[in-house]
């Protein structure tokens, strides 16, 4: 799927690269279907080289990086393995972001 990268989205993802040092990130939700209203936010999913890190922690630092943008953001952080691991099941956030979202990084 082809978006269109905005400046704002850019510097999420510049901060999340950055900062995390992320395998891949995804756009999903309504920003990549299209149907995004003015005031929606960026739903990103965010996978990690693995870790023992638990997700809440990895989620905290994401959110960290992100601090001071203005752009809003819901930021989920798995590991590789959780990520493979979900795609098993069609229902799973995995596998719709790999069917409706957007690769923007990796």
């Amino acid at each position: 799927m082809t978006i269109q990268i905005s400046s704002s989205l850019e510097q999420l993802v510049n901060r999340l690269v950055n900062r995390l040092k992320p395998t891949a990130i995804y756009l999903f939700g309504s920003q990549a279907r299209g149907d995004a209203a003015e005031d929606s936010d960026y739903d990103l999913l965010v996978i990690l080289p693995d870790t023992s890190l638990p997700r809440h922690e990895r989620e905290s630092k994401a959110y960290d990086a992100l601090w001071g943008l203005s752009a809003p953001a819901d930021v989920i952080v798995l590991t590789a393995t959780e990520f493979k691991e979900s795609q098993q099941v069609a229902t799973s956030l995995a596998s719709t972001v790999l069917r409706e979202g957007a690769l923007l990084y990796g």
